[in-house]
């Protein structure tokens, strides 16, 4: 048998000795198809073999590969494809006799026929020439493939090849090789696979040692072996090859698992450095698009009313009139000293103040609307989000600022947290929404100064083209500077108002944009002005039309038709019913209805617009008003009545008593005093119910010197909608009864409050009474304070008589007179009494002022009259520095009771009336 020496060139270093060793050679397998073949010599024969054709097609390594997909993958192509690499004549006389592509291993089965002497040895023989023959052909004429960049090779067929198309089964560099007999050794098993490539290692079973593990340094010979080992009978054993799934590690992930806290933060740098190179740019474009509308179709004239066309035939509608303010003289002049401050270079903020529905975004429009660049902010959208997350995506997507990662600040942060838990210190590549708000911002000002730098450059080529000399351009054209507007800004609560800020004065300083915000808090302008406090922000501010105004409004919106000229219309029905209509115009039309609806509506131009919206489209004067006047009842009850702690978009900073007071009081007159309100008894001296109320639109605070002065309704309607409510007389009486609760609770806690501050002070203990007389004493106070009030209460439920406040006095004082052996009489007790501390105090509670002297009614106060000769000047019994102190307890103590009895008298009046509803 013919032998050959293997070399593990690969394993040795240079000056080693060479290892040689001897092995069998490993034959190609032959069957026998015909014996004789058709001579009737029966030492001729013909015979089958096989040949392996590698590097034929590229090879499938995952299931993302698309190499296979770039070559033809028809199976009539491929087998034409294999034979034009054969060559045209094989040795011995063989043909071949069939091609079976595996496309998923890179090659091809070639299957050939040959005719030979009888005897296996020398067939084998004739078959490896064939293969060397081949194989010689293939590596000379194919060359490298542009695909895999490999040769490609002929390789004989030593088993019989398992022919299958699994999809799961991909190829791999390890191939397992089951022993279907007794196991190899690993020599042996090196002999069998050496011939098709390098072997990185072979593991051998420990348990069974029925397989083992062949892993190739390339995958091309992990695949030429399974197609032509499998099935081979090596001595007594068969072998059966299948593909091993690798686990792919490659040094350096290997490195990076190993070496976390150097990977984790470069891969997030890494991560943030590509985010930025390739995304920044797409997102100035995308905010530059926004703003100059270069790429908007929509911009398009021919387009653009297609479009509109379209959208008003889908909804059947009529295109909107346009609104003009120069009907209105107060908000054209404003609307004229905006357009002149914005044709100024940017200074400082402009701030457009009014409430709601005074026409602040009207007179924006008008003033920006010959500017070519606008960017609108609208803070109601940010409000109207939930989280931080969600205000930093309507931010951006007003901006145009695209794409947007929001996942990006929770993969920060998980990252900053696995450094922190690696490393202990802090890696500080954490996101937050406001971090990303500066980004899209900063993204903005570049945007801007980008724009700018455009301008001076097309104005000094337009200037180099009339003028011989070159000057240098540093100002921009009006027309051309960018103007920023926060609409609705500083009335929501957005976490990013001092970031928005900031950015807009540096903006602004920078002399890059105008920056208008139009709000309806007028305190928002001292929050602007501390946010660029070097100049001073210029204040536009716009009130409600005056009713001549306003009537002069809704006559040139409702203007009377005229009836035609002599052009008599075809049928006389029409001519009629023209006519009629004429009449109904003009009596909906009429100067008393329109000045009645002035008055009701006021100034508001939002409940104007609305009013002649309702008239134009049929309804009669009277039924918009009243329409109007309903829809702001339901308001005033949905936000102001409402038990949940949040409604819309308003906190629920106040209760719906402390409204109810307010309402009463607004719908008497038309403002009342801010102090007094505040320093009411419902309010405690506390402003952050009538700031909710303020911020929610209910009521609108009217600024005198630089605070609040006087209050007024919200809209100038709500005064209507206010009286409606208060002459609901179920609705009214429940919520007076609330409301009477309420003060009734306030003022009890005062009469306890000075109650116990009576008895640490223990005044009556040093009086010369006894301590009999002192501890009825505090039923006297008790009786004044109440206690008469809730004995009749408990009288009635035990089914007694009532027990009015001079019988209980009565009874106070009895017991207050008797001594403690109990040997005085009555009328000398008395006596005693009346010169005590006791008879004093009701002297001063129940002595009639004189007749010449009436007692005012302050009924908004509670405080009590109390006349100079009711008031006497010692207390018996009382030390002198207690004196005045224990007076104003007891003068409380009195008045307090008095407001309770005329709060609870009016309980049950409501109280009756709602049971009689």
């Amino acid at each position: 048998m013919q032998t050959r020496f293997l070399l593990s060139s690969a394993l040795r270093r240079p000056g080693w000795p060479r290892i040689a060793r001897t092995t069998p050679r490993r034959s190609i397998h032959v069957d026998c198809v015909e014996k004789h073949a058709g001579t009737g010599d029966e030492r001729v024969a013909k015979y089958r073999a096989a040949l392996f054709v590698d590097n034929v097609f590229p090879l499938k390594v995952s299931r993302l590969d698309i190499r296979p997909y770039l070559v033809l993958r028809n199976e009539a192509a491929m087998r034409k494809k294999v034979a034009g690499m054969l060559p045209s004549e094989l040795p011995h006389g063989a043909r071949v006799s069939d091609i079976d592509p595996h496309f998923r291993d890179g090659g091809s089965l070639v299957h050939f026929t040959f005719t030979g002497n009888t005897g296996l040895d020398a067939a084998r023989q004739t078959a490896q020439d064939v293969v060397s023959a081949v194989d010689a052909h293939v590596r000379a004429q194919s060359g490298r493939r542009w695909l895999w960049l490999e040769s490609a090779r002929a390789l004989a067929v030593r088993g019989v090849p398992f022919c299958e198309d699994i999809v799961r089964m991909l190829p791999s560099k390890r191939v397992r090789v089951e022993f279907c007999g007794p196991p190899l050794d690993m020599e042996q098993i090196f002999d069998e696979f050496r011939a098709f490539g390098r072997i990185l290692d072979i593991e051998m079973a420990q348990r069974d040692a029925q397989h083992a593990v062949v892993h190739f340094t390339r995958l091309r010979g992990a695949t030429s072996a399974r197609n032509c080992v499998h099935g081979d009978v090596v001595g007594a054993t068969r072998l059966r090859l299948a593909y091993e799934r690798e686990d792919r590690e490659m040094v350096l992930v290997q490195w990076a698992k190993e070496h976390s806290k150097f990977t984790i933060p470069l891969a997030a740098a890494a991560l943030i450095a590509a985010i930025y190179a390739v995304f920044d740019p797409i997102r100035e474009f995308c905010v530059e698009n926004k703003i100059t509308h270069r790429f908007d179709l929509s911009r398009i004239p021919l387009l653009g009313n297609v479009r509109k066309a379209a959208m008003r035939s889908l909804l059947r509608r009529e295109p909107a009139p346009q609104q003009d303010v120069s009907a209105w003289t107060g908000l054209a002049d404003q609307s004229a000293r905006l357009t002149s401050i914005l044709d100024e270079p940017p200074e400082s903020f402009v701030v457009v103040s009014g409430p709601r529905g005074s026409g602040k975004t009207r007179v924006v429009d008008q003033a920006t609307a010959n500017k070519k660049y606008r960017i609108v902010v609208d803070a109601r959208k940010l409000a109207a989000e939930h989280s931080e997350v969600e205000q930093m995506t309507q931010l951006a997507r007003q901006l145009g600022w695209w794409p947007v990662f929001n996942s990006i600040i929770s993969i920060t942060n998980a990252v900053d947290v696995m450094v922190t838990a690696t490393t202990g210190s802090n890696a500080g590549i954490s996101a937050t929404p406001e971090s990303q708000v500066r980004r899209i911002l900063e993204t903005l000002a570049l945007v801007l100064a980008n724009i700018r730098q455009d301008r001076l450059q097309a104005q000094a080529r337009q200037h180099d083209k009339h003028h011989e000399f070159t000057i240098p351009v540093h100002t921009v054209e009006p027309a051309d500077i960018p103007v920023i507007v926060l609409d609705n800004f500083l009335d929501k609560d957005i976490k990013f108002t001092p970031v928005i800020l900031d950015w807009a004065a540096s903006v602004v300083e920078a002399g890059l944009a105008h920056c208008i915000i139009t709000t309806s808090n007028i305190s928002g302008y001292h929050e602007v002005q501390r946010a660029q406090p070097q100049s001073p922000a210029s204040l536009v501010s716009l009130n409600d039309a005056s009713p001549i105004e306003a009537v002069t409004l809704l006559q040139q919106q409702l203007s009377l038709p005229t009836m035609p000229e002599q052009s008599p219309p075809p049928h006389v029905a029409d001519a009629h019913s023209a006519n009629d209509e004429y009449v109904r115009r003009l009596d909906q039309a009429s100067s008393d209805s329109i000045a009645t609806a002035a008055r009701v509506l006021g100034g508001r131009l939002e409940d104007l617009q609305l009013f002649v919206q309702k008239v134009r489209a049929g309804e009669s004067v009277d039924a918009a008003l009243e329409d109007i006047i309903q829809r702001s009842i339901t308001e005033v009850r949905k936000y102001a009545f409402a038990d949940d702690s949040e409604v819309g978009q308003h906190e629920h900073t106040w209760t719906p008593e402390q409204f109810w007071y307010l309402l009463t009081e607004l719908a008497l007159r038309d403002s009342v005093e801010y102090d007094r309100m505040r320093n009411s008894a419902l309010f405690s001296g506390k402003d952050d119910a009538l700031l909710g109320l303020a911020e929610a639109q209910l009521i609108t605070m009217v600024y005198d010197n630089d605070r609040p002065s006087r209050i007024r309704a919200g809209r100038p309607v709500y005064a209507a909608a206010f009286a409606r409510i208060l002459k609901d007389p179920g609705f009214a009486s429940s919520m007076t009864v609330k409301m009477n609760k309420q003060f009734i609770d306030l003022e009890t806690a005062k009469i306890r409050k000075a109650e116990d501050e009576l008895a640490v002070l223990n005044v009556f203990r040093a009086s010369s009474d006894a301590h009999s007389a002192l501890t009825s004493g505090m039923a006297v106070i008790a009786a004044a304070q109440g206690g008469y009030r809730h004995g009749r209460s408990r009288g009635k439920d035990r089914g007694e008589g009532d027990l009015q406040p001079d019988a209980f006095m009565a009874q106070a004082i009895d017991a207050a007179t008797r001594n403690a052996s109990g040997e005085a009489t009555a009328a000398a007790a008395r006596s005693h009494a009346d010169q005590s501390w006791s008879g004093w105090f009701k002297s001063f509670f129940y002595r009639s002022p004189p007749a010449t002297t009436a007692a005012p009614a302050d009924t908004e106060s509670g405080a009590d009259y109390l006349s100079s000769e009711m008031q006497p000047s010692v207390i018996p019994g009382i030390p002198y520095e207690l004196q005045g102190r224990v007076q104003f307890l007891l003068r409380t103590i009195h008045s307090s009771q008095q407001k309770i009895d005329r709060w609870d008298a009016e309980c049950r009046d409501k109280a009756q009336r709602l049971a009689s509803l």
